[in-house]
């Protein structure tokens, strides 16, 4: 009995607390990502094939009524795979496994469709770790744009959110030609194809909550 009052105390006071958005937010986020290079314009014999990674990094959130405005910086892995019908001079079979990594900072910008459901989209920066490697780009940066929707969770205390999104890169990230069956040769064009899926812990909401439970009861 005495654990289940301590329940109901615990969620009255999350529910008390959380009624109104806090005007910032701060915390971590992390998930796994589903990407893939395209090839665009593609005469190849090489086929794109998707690859699991993740992605982990930090977010600050302003909200403003029904806007937010949320900057991010997070490690994220891309690169998909290739597939040939010839072997590839990396590897020496028909499948190479790129490994892009990235330190990336975005700028994602929110509007509240529906309560505690956020349509979002921004820019996105990255800058790649293994650049010029056999399995990494050779682009040093890339840039995209990023597209989506945040789904608040546990509204009593705004605690979670749920992020998918589609990031869109706009930049060749190598410097690789191919020789056509005529033997003229052709420039290729990798860019990055990603979807999201992650979680956000507002670690602001929850110190906030801690504090405000902690504090001494005026008698």
């Amino acid at each position: 009995m005495k654990k289940t009052l301590t329940t109901l105390f615990v969620l009255a006071s999350l529910v008390s607390f959380a009624q109104i958005r806090p005007n910032t937010q701060y915390g971590f986020k992390g998930g796994i990502s589903n990407s893939k290079t395209a090839i665009i314009n593609n005469q190849t014999n090489i086929f794109n094939k998707f690859r699991n990674d993740i992605n982990l990094g930090a977010f600050y959130r302003w909200n403003l009524q029904k806007f937010s405005v949320q900057p991010e910086a997070y490690f994220q892995a891309k690169g998909g795979s290739f597939k040939a019908s010839t072997n590839f001079a990396e590897t020496g079979n028909t499948i190479l496994r790129n490994n892009y990594q990235y330190l990336t900072g975005s700028l994602i910008l929110g509007y509240e469709v529906a309560k505690n459901v956020h349509l979002v989209a921004g820019p996105e920066y990255g800058y790649a770790l293994n650049a010029g490697t056999k399995r990494g780009p050779y682009a040093q940066t890339d840039f995209s744009v990023a597209g989506g929707v945040r789904i608040d969770m546990l509204d009593a205390a705004h605690l979670f959110s749920l992020n998918i999104r589609y990031v869109h890169g706009l930049t060749n990230t190598t410097n690789k030609t191919y020789t056509l069956a005529d033997k003229s040769v052709i420039p290729l064009n990798f860019q990055n194809r990603t979807l999201q899926v992650s979680a956000t812990f507002n670690f602001s909401d929850y110190y906030r909550w801690a504090k405000k439970d902690k504090t001494p009861k005026k008698k």
